[in-house]
């Protein structure tokens, strides 16, 4: 019987980035990056060897994850700001990391939990990187993860509240993850 295909909601990584990654920048976000990556292995991605190195830089993409050794995970320097929720961190990195773990397994089995379990967080995420960063992002098709395009800097800048459509994507994220701790 075949395994459940992999890819988080009809989401398959990109191949390897072509353009070079820039230089590592400082890290403004306020939240424990290493801690929040480390908790989400040792959650749902055990088998894969640890820990993940993480970083900010400039590149094409939202986020990469180079495999090799343990996996690199590097969030672009637009989502490196103190108003960034943790929730985008999470489920970026769950993306980046989902094919990397399942290529890890080795056994051909399918993941444990389907992507939708493993990332409720996600609708919220993807609702805050379009309204904060969507005029600095592309999306492509559903297979890759968005890019972000040039001056992206102007948009860094700009306040970013919460809008009142963010916070009910924020409680519904709540909420599915309470039923399916709990449930």
């Amino acid at each position: 019987m075949d395994a459940e295909p992999l890819e988080p909601r009809g989401r398959v990584p990109a191949p390897a980035p072509t353009r070079s990654r820039g230089a590592p920048c400082l890290w403004f976000t306020r939240l424990p990056l290493r801690e929040l990556v480390e908790a989400i292995r040792v959650a749902h991605f055990a088998w894969l060897a640890g820990p993940i190195r993480v970083a900010i830089a400039e590149q094409e993409r939202l986020v990469e994850c180079d495999p090799g050794g343990p996996p690199l995970l590097v969030w672009h320097a637009v989502l490196n700001h103190a108003q960034t929720p943790a929730e985008v961190f999470g489920a970026l990195a769950k993306r980046a990391l989902w094919p990397v773990a399942a290529a890890a397994r080795g056994d051909g089995r399918a993941m444990p939990l389907p992507f939708a379990a493993l990332c409720p967080e996600e609708g919220f995420a993807d609702a805050w990187v379009d309204l904060h960063l969507g005029a600095c992002v592309r999306r492509g098709s559903l297979e890759e993860e968005p890019e972000v395009r040039r001056g992206w800097q102007r948009q860094w800048l700009e306040p970013r509240p919460l809008a009142p459509g963010l916070r009910l994507r924020r409680a519904e994220a709540d909420a599915t993850l309470q039923r399916l701790l709990f449930h």
